[in-house]
């Protein structure tokens, strides 16, 4: 006695499923397109506080030095020993001293990669005696 087994899938189970996979997909890429440029938003905060903590030792130094009297934003930039473009990790981040508005801090790069929302600015304030 011969006997025809077959097993597999039918064509309309596979297609069945597909279909839930390309949904599932679409429901879920959004989500995780959204979560990079957060990432990439989130590394750009963090270089520009990385970026703000060294102007903030570089002052309390440039304070001592000057024997307590207040320094300009110049001259806190330049105890900071920090460039007009820096890398913070991999974020570059620009600084701009402005003296009597503050030093102007602006994320614009990660990687190599521009931001996708534009630079992530900030600025940083001498400290009020």
């Amino acid at each position: 006695m011969k006997t025809n087994k077959k097993s597999g899938f039918t064509m309309v189970e596979i297609i069945a499923v597909l279909v839930i996979i390309g949904i599932m997909a679409a429901v879920a890429a959004p989500k995780f397109i959204g979560m990079a440029q957060d990432a990439r938003e989130k590394a750009a905060v963090a270089g520009i506080s990385e970026a703000k903590a060294s102007l903030s030792v570089a002052y309390a130094k440039a304070y001592l030095n000057a024997g307590g009297v207040q320094p300009t934003e110049t001259k806190v930039l330049e105890e900071s020993g920090l460039s007009a473009t820096e890398t913070f990790g991999d974020v570059t981040v620009t600084l701009v001293a402005t003296d009597g508005a503050g030093i102007a801090l602006e994320a614009t790069k990660l990687d190599t990669t521009a931001l996708d929302a534009g630079a992530v600015t900030d600025t940083w304030d001498l400290p009020s005696n």
